[in-house]
């Protein structure tokens, strides 16, 4: 997927704090055989807005002092056994440069373009 800057808030679909979430998810390729890499996901945010800033910003280190090299913010839905996880839902790739200690947006990996659900394990 090609990165697009985030809808502006007239333009996202509605948040009722009960239902829609956006999970980062970190992810790791190097030194592994598994094509999905290693994961985790340290945070889950309502507001997509605050979660692009936090991933941004490395907020809280979530590079893990460079362990991963790419972050995907999802959307998803809350408290639902089989959540949101269609192919055009909103997904946001960025990549850590170490550099500057910042993520920037990036387009979607390749061995990536069909995954989701990163963030629900």
């Amino acid at each position: 997927m090609i990165y697009q800057p985030p809808p502006s808030p007239t333009n996202q679909m509605p948040n009722n704090s009960h239902s829609i979430i956006y999970t980062i998810t970190m992810i790791d390729t190097r030194d592994t055989d598994n094509i999905l890499g290693f994961q985790k996901t340290p945070a889950i945010f309502t507001d997509l807005n605050r979660a692009i800033y936090a991933v941004i910003n490395n907020e809280n280190d979530l590079a893990d002092d460079s362990t991963y090299q790419y972050a995907v913010i999802e959307q998803t839905t809350l408290n639902e056994i089989r959540p949101l996880l269609e192919c055009a839902s909103i997904k946001y790739w960025y990549q850590y440069n170490s550099v500057i200690d910042e993520f920037q947006p990036c387009n979607e990996p390749k061995q990536f373009a069909r995954v989701n659900g990163f963030g629900i394990g």
